[in-house]
């Protein structure tokens, strides 16, 4: 689950971390007003307008914008709310910004503009640990540095058992050139603060980017991107309920209340298995065979004709789909069960759609599930194994 920018300020202040003060407007009204707060809290003379997507790449794309007084404000505040934002990270389309977060400008006009360095703390599936990722070279411009020369990117391996040690902040603030002990000390106590936020709230990925030093010797994260790793939301209950589900995809965002696990994939073969295990072989064997899975979609061992129902009628809204493979071991969930909701969703959506379905059923009442779907006269195939399943998908897709 990704945090928008000012939920991941929420969990770095609650422990102690010092992040910009920020204020959240969803209109251009809304945002002068928020502006006078902020004008009069900070005394500065200007603040940032950051939109709110799951994106980076905002900056460049026009996304955040520095305003010098009110009427600054709310001309550049209606020039991103309601408007389509289009970055490095996104579709096409972009993603529509429907909330803006007013920010202190946390750069000293004053002085020299500060180092601005790359930190993040993510799991590295292959190790099986989670590492600190970081840079001198930090800002916009970050994901070009690790092309340009690897060795300005350091990597830190965290024991999973002691944690990260004080020892492994020191060495990581002065590969980033930090060496006034003031300074040093400081960080140590961030990266630690941060590394317990990371442990504590379930994260897969903490990024800050940029983190500044101030000429008070004071570590300020200025944006930060905190992704939450779905399997640990019920520890979670307050992210979990103000997911903001408006920006997954529409065919996700219905599994997702429908309890499916399901996933968009870039494909043509649309995919309903039972087990994520399953699921996995099942993509695996459909790419062997030259098709490319449409989605992953596990409709759990427990799933009931009104689930496998609205399991199939999302495939079947995705146009992308040429054909389906249906994967099934009935154990927990019957074959009939799953042959009773394959045909209901196909007649519901619309009874001239001409995709072919294969199926493998295998387990309690197979032979049931399979006279229903022969008697359907549906563009049905039923194969007995894997493998023959893939050699139809094969042979429907390069007819």
């Amino acid at each position: 689950m990704n945090l928008h920018e000012y939920q991941g300020r929420e969990i770095l202040n609650s422990l102690s971390i010092q992040v910009p003060e920020g204020i959240l407007a969803s209109s251009p009204e809304e945002a002068v007003k928020v502006a006078k707060i902020l004008f009069e809290k900070t005394k500065k003379n200007s603040l940032v307008i950051k939109a709110q997507i799951h994106a980076g790449g905002r900056g460049k794309a026009g996304g955040i914008q520095i305003a010098k007084n009110l009427d600054e404000v709310y001309e550049k505040s209606k020039n991103i709310l309601g408007k389509f934002l289009i970055t490095s990270q996104t579709s096409n389309q972009g993603k529509l910004v429907k909330k803006i977060l007013l920010s202190e400008d946390i750069y000293c006009s004053e002085c020299t503009p500060p180092a601005e360095y790359y930190l993040s703390i993510l799991l590295n599936r292959d190790i099986e640990k989670n590492i600190v990722l970081y840079s001198k070279e930090g800002g916009v411009d970050v994901e070009n540095v690790s092309k340009k020369d690897q060795n300005k990117v350091y990597t830190e391996i965290i024991d999973p058992m002691l944690g990260i040690q004080l020892f492994q902040t020191r060495k990581i603030g002065f590969n980033l050139g930090i060496h006034n002990n003031e300074s040093l000390k400081n960080f140590s106590i961030f990266l630690l603060s941060l590394y317990k936020a990371y442990m504590n709230y379930d994260a897969l990925l903490l990024e800050i980017n940029p983190m500044i030093i101030t000429f008070d010797k004071k570590i300020i994260p200025v944006d930060i991107k905190i992704v939450l790793d779905n399997n640990a939301l019920f520890r979670h209950k307050k992210y979990a309920l103000i997911r903001d589900r408006d920006d997954m995809d529409s065919i996700e965002k219905e599994a997702n209340e429908a309890q499916l696990n399901f996933l968009k994939l870039e494909g043509n073969v649309g995919c309903m298995v039972n087990g994520a295990g399953l699921a996995m072989a099942t993509m695996d064997m459909i790419k062997s065979y030259g098709g490319v899975p449409a989605n992953f979609l596990d409709i759990g061992g427990s799933a009931d004709r009104e689930r496998v129902e609205k399991a199939f009628y999302l495939i079947l809204k995705d146009k992308s789909v040429k054909t389906i493979l249906i994967n099934i071991f009935g154990g927990i969930v019957r074959c009939d069960t799953v042959a009773k909701g394959i045909i209901n969703s196909y007649y519901k959506i619309n009874q001239d759609i001409e995709i072919p379905i294969v199926v493998r059923l295998q387990g309690t009442n197979e032979k049931v599930a399979k006279e229903l779907m022969t008697k359907s006269l549906l563009p049905i195939y039923s194969t007995d194994t894997l493998k023959e399943a893939a050699e139809k998908i094969q042979e429907i897709l390069h007819v």
